[in-house]
């Protein structure tokens, strides 16, 4: 027996009596050179021809690793690809075949009319996607919602099946249950130790924290496709941390020292890939992909996500607020307060939170929430008083704020006296302030306001603008920006009759970038600038074994039953145990277990996994 880690497919041979193909990468990661692959049998490979582009697949394909398609795959009636821990890059799929995507499998689709319409994709893992690269989600639900299956059932959206976007013009299409987790704690350094899977959405503090390991966790494993909060009181607040694990696993292996068993709070959202430029307000047709309302009352959209805001303290103050917020589909992050240094208007007037001391108690009831945190935006000069207070007693007492919200108008400048002022010298005073702001507080900036001011003509506004989209756009540290036209209208998107005029046409065709493009993130947070290592490696072994119904254990010695089993396992083996732990398909370690015959399986999650009894492997089955 060799002493490497075993992937494991389940294949159904009375269904299909065609041919099937394992994939080996022996030669290439070309999908269609047929020395890739070796009959599942015989070893051999397919006839030279036979995995061609643009003609149809009539057998089936188990693909793990990466395979490239630089071409159309066309599959037939009897034609299958069978993704397990495997990723797909195709220009499109076409032909009446099916694919089934197993545990953290993948296909990246580049054509614009990606997926033919008797094409049957069943997602029968919350771990995997299908990546639309130039399909906005709109028309990827409208062209190719009945495709999409799991388990055999058709998939509904939003139910259980999700269309995120993927940055400016692509999508992701995957699960969308609440009882999925993809967060995996372990209350030892080295993913060792106690351990529990975290589901999504919901917020987990103290005792609510699975497996008892609320104060007790020292790494963990994040699924790509997620961000995760923790925090060190069951509020939301104290030492606290966001990881976004955007194109990457994420997996830290041992927690900094103001984390390390001490998180009593944890939430985890999936991630949506947006682009920077955005709307200050709901305005659609904007070629935007988020957008914000200066309330709480919006949603997303299946194009755009929502962001919203605690304009004031009206709404910050009870648990309903909170579970408003929460409860935004799509939305990954929270803006609070809109100018609450004015004393005499705006949100400050209110409640007297132009009081820092009293916005600050306000904002504490945000970090509930769980969501990513973007700080109070005040008027442009106060980012250097009221707002440097705020952050540095945040900071102090422990509020996590992960990035900064400014207004700019250009008041400074003498705006009614210089209504053709130019362009230049204010897109230059922008650029100045925005990088005295960066200097200031060194976290992302958003800009949720901005023009050239109401007093300056239609020409300044587009000037300017010209000036500064590209400007934001090159800028790593501006996270997110939105124009807001003066209420004036001098620099308004639409004319009468609602058609852009030439400073909205100038918005919609700029082209946005992304707003985080590594494949992890964390920012500093106030509250932790130390810098994470991701332990996680693709590993792709061409030596992976597929296994049928007819040989379910690797290792013939060794007898476990019942199989599957949904509590307890019993391992039938005449040596003594010396080594025992539970395995997952990547052959990363899940639980060590003190040596018997007896093992407690009633935690893990539904799934295939791998039995090491000393260096023995076998598979057994979690119902």
């Amino acid at each position: 027996m060799k002493n490497y880690f075993v992937y494991i497919f389940i294949l159904n041979l009375s269904i299909f009596n065609a041919q099937e193909y394992r994939w080996s990468g022996d030669f290439d990661n070309d999908f269609f050179n047929e020395l890739n692959w070796i009959e599942t049998t015989t070893e051999s490979s397919p006839s030279i021809g036979s995995i061609n582009p643009g003609e149809p697949i009539n057998f089936k394909l188990f693909l793990t690793c990466i395979a490239e398609a630089n071409d159309e795959i066309i599959i037939d009636d009897n034609g299958v690809i069978d993704l397990l821990h495997g990723e797909l890059n195709a220009e499109k799929i076409s032909g009446t075949g099916k694919i089934i995507l197993n545990e953290a499998s993948y296909i990246n689709l580049n054509d614009e009319y990606p997926i033919s319409e008797g094409i049957n994709i069943s997602i029968n893992s919350h771990k995997s996607w299908v990546r639309l690269y130039n399909v906005e989600p709109s028309n990827a639900f409208y062209y190719y919602s009945d495709n999409f299956f799991y388990e055999d059932q058709q998939l509904s959206y939003p139910e259980n099946i999700r269309f995120d976007n993927y940055y400016a013009k692509g999508s992701v299409i995957r699960l969308n249950q609440i009882q999925f987790s993809n967060l995996t704690i372990f209350s030892e350094n080295n993913y060792d130790g106690e351990f529990a899977f975290v589901n999504n959405n919901n917020v987990f503090s103290g005792e609510s924290i699975p497996n008892n390991l609320e104060d007790n966790i020292s790494s963990f494993k994040l699924n790509k496709g997620h961000m995760v909060t923790f925090s060190e009181n069951e509020d939301g607040s104290g030492n606290s941390k966001v990881f976004i694990a955007s194109e990457s696993d994420l997996f830290v292996k041992e927690l900094p020292f103001n984390l390390n068993n001490k998180i009593s709070f944890i939430r985890v959202i999936p991630w949506n890939w947006v682009n920077k430029k955005g709307t200050a307000g709901d305005i659609l047709s904007m070629n935007n992909n988020w957008f914000y309302m200066w309330s709480n009352n919006g949603n997303s959209d299946i194009d755009r996500e929502y962001t919203p805001m605690a304009w004031g303290s009206g709404a910050a103050d009870d648990d309903n607020d909170i579970e408003i917020f929460k409860s935004k589909y799509k939305s990954t992050h929270l803006l609070a307060f809109n100018e609450p240094d004015d004393c005499n208007g705006q949100s400050g007037q209110f409640n007297n939170m132009c009081d820092v001391d009293v916005a600050l108690s306000y904002y504490k009831n945000l970090l509930n929430t769980g969501l990513r945190m973007v700080s109070p935006a005040c008027r442009q000069g106060a980012a250097f008083s009221w707002l440097l207070e705020f952050k540095l007693k945040a900071t102090k007492q422990k509020m996590r704020i992960d990035a900064i919200a400014v207004h700019w108008y250009d008041w400074d400048s003498s705006p009614q006296a210089t209504p053709n002022a130019n362009p230049q010298d204010v897109f230059n005073r922008f650029k100045n302030y925005l990088s005295a702001v960066y200097n200031m507080y060194g976290l992302p900036i958003w800009i949720t306001e901005f023009n050239a001011n109401r007093y300056r003509n239609e020409w300044v506004h587009r000037q300017f603008l010209e000036l500064a989209l590209p400007y934001l756009e090159e800028t790593e540290y501006i996270e997110r920006y939105s124009f807001f036209p003066p209420q004036t209208g001098v620099a308004d998107f639409f004319d009468s009759n609602n058609n852009f005029n030439p400073i909205g046409e100038l918005y919609y065709n700029f082209d946005s970038s992304e707003t985080i493009i590594e494949d992890y993130y964390y920012s500093d947070s106030n509250l932790d600038a130390d810098d994470y290592e991701n332990d996680y490696e693709f590993i792709c072994d061409a030596e992976d074994i597929f296994l049928s119904n007819q040989d379910l254990n690797l290792n013939s010695r060794i007898k476990i039953y019942p199989n599957p089993s949904s509590n307890y396992i019993f391992i039938d083996y005449d040596f003594q145990i010396e080594k025992l732990k539970i395995l997952d398909l990547k052959g990363l370690n899940l639980k060590k277990i003190n040596p018997t015959k007896i093992i407690d399986i009633s935690f893990l999650e539904n799934g295939i996994y791998i039995l090491n009894v000393n260096d023995n492997y076998i598979k057994f089955i979690k119902n």
